[in-house]
């Protein structure tokens, strides 16, 4: 079982597939990944293609990850200051991986946290 303090980091770095979005021009709406369908596989998203897509997208789908983490929690609030830096890290992450995937941008981050590397 993943404890809540996991939940709370990855809450955190999701937050920041936001700002991977913003690293870069965007170029296509997020629908362009959904499948036929109408579904977006957020675990298949790959850095590149957050990047690549218009920031109100990124914006929905930062939004998204964040309510999906704190819907795990039960919780009802986030701390801004943490989920700034979680931003941070994704994008470093995204920039250096861009055929990585987003959740794996997320899980570096988590884990870089879990091991006392912030």
């Amino acid at each position: 079982m993943v404890s809540s303090n996991t939940y709370r980091i990855a809450l955190v770095a999701a937050a920041a597939t936001v700002a991977a979005a913003s690293a870069s021009q965007a170029q296509v709406p997020l629908t362009t990944y959904m499948d036929a369908k109408g579904y977006l596989n957020v675990r298949a998203l790959t850095c590149a293609q957050l990047a690549n897509t218009y920031q109100e997208d990124a914006n929905f789908l930062g939004a998204w990850y964040s309510g999906w983490w704190n819907g795990n929690l039960k919780r009802h609030s986030i701390n801004i200051e943490r989920a700034k830096q979680g931003l941070h890290e994704v994008i470093v992450y995204c920039k250096a991986n861009p055929d990585a995937k987003v959740v794996d941008a997320v899980d570096a981050y988590a884990k870089k946290v879990m091991q006392g590397g912030q």
